[in-house]
């Protein structure tokens, strides 16, 4: 087998990521590479940092999950694929699968693949759709039982969660932006710091090494997902009721403001905040956010209320068929607004 160091200019880079970097970093959740291969064998070399939540890897081929399997600390070599036929040819796609985690050194370093076929650059995708959001958006408790409840990585799968699902539908690629337990103003825990709008315009500032500006040349969105408010309803159910109505507003302030973070980096995109999966406690919040933005004279701006999860997955987090219902909901709407 032939050993190719990567980044390579047949590997389509997949998720945010600096292009002036000298390895292929995995920072956010479905951030990796896709490749059209025809081969028997294929194995990567990949490099991680934590030490006590091991992240995962997930590999699809056509779209299609195939494998999933943690990391060791430190670099190793990792069978991705083995058996095929080298007859077909397959776009497959070797991707970060959990979210990043707190006890990391750096981002996953995918650094070499090792293959006895021949790589080919698979072509881009039409659209790309943007996902900001939280635990929902990168697929924590997509799989497990449902008597699991550790917060363990093994739990989180961005591989059947409704980015992945809606991208699917449109033919889109897809970059993620989204932390469990963060919110539009507030975390599950009511804390001011752990909103995605404070490290949106950076890298990925939770990691070490990841705190730059995000002022590369990104591709800009299509459109932009916006699932936030789980969390700013946790935090608001914690508080006084003389505190609330302080922090109803603040709430919407920081969506409005998130939203036009968002505008910044993705000019022409339609931007759906799409909200209710685990309920609508702050729904008129999030509503008049979006209306606020209308008024201001954005008219690309749009509010989706979806459907309450009928059943949990793992972590009382909605499951698989939830997930699968509030992508149909998503991609329906994308449908009619975009162009």
């Amino acid at each position: 087998m032939q050993r190719i160091a990567l980044p390579d200019s047949r590997f389509l880079p997949l998720g945010r990521h600096d292009p002036k970097e000298q390895r292929t970093s995995l920072w956010w959740s479905g951030s990796g590479v896709r490749v059209k291969l025809a081969c028997r064998t294929l194995e990567a070399e990949i490099t991680a940092s934590a030490r006590d939540h091991a992240p995962w890897i997930g590999v699809l081929m056509d779209g299609a999950p195939v494998a999933r399997f943690p990391l060791l600390p430190g670099a190793h070599r990792y069978p991705l694929l083995a058996g095929l036929d080298e007859c077909f040819a397959h776009e497959i796609s070797v991707i970060r699968d959990s979210q990043p985690s707190y006890d990391e050194d750096g981002p996953i370093y995918l650094d070499a693949v090792y293959t006895d076929g021949e790589p080919h650059r698979p072509v881009e995708r039409p659209l790309l759709i943007e996902f900001i959001g939280d635990s929902l958006t990168v697929g924590e408790g997509c799989l497990g039982p449902e008597s699991a409840e550790e917060w363990r990585l093994v739990w989180i799968s961005h591989m059947p969660a409704f980015p992945t699902l809606v991208s699917q539908k449109l033919n889109a690629e897809k970059r993620v932006i989204a932390l469990g337990g963060w919110g539009a103003a507030r975390s599950w825990d009511n804390q001011p710091e752990s909103r995605i709008g404070r490290i949106y315009n950076q890298l990925c500032a939770i990691t070490p090494g990841g705190d730059r500006p995000a002022d590369f040349p990104e591709r800009p969105a299509d459109a932009v997902v916006i699932n936030l408010g789980t969390n700013d309803a946790s935090a608001l159910a914690k508080m006084i009721e003389a505190e609330r109505s302080a922090a109803e507003g603040e709430l919407r302030a920081r969506a409005v403001e998130l939203m036009e973070m968002a505008r910044a980096h993705n000019p022409k995109a339609v931007i759906l905040w799409a909200y209710g999966l685990c309920g609508k406690q702050v729904e008129p919040m999030l509503q008049a956010a979006v209306q606020d933005r209308r008024n201001a004279g954005d008219q690309n701006v749009h509010y989706l209320s979806l459907t309450p999860a009928a059943s949990n997955g793992s972590r009382m987090h909605p499951s698989r068929e939830a997930h699968q219902k509030a992508a149909e909901e998503i991609a329906e709407v994308l449908k009619n607004l975009l162009p």
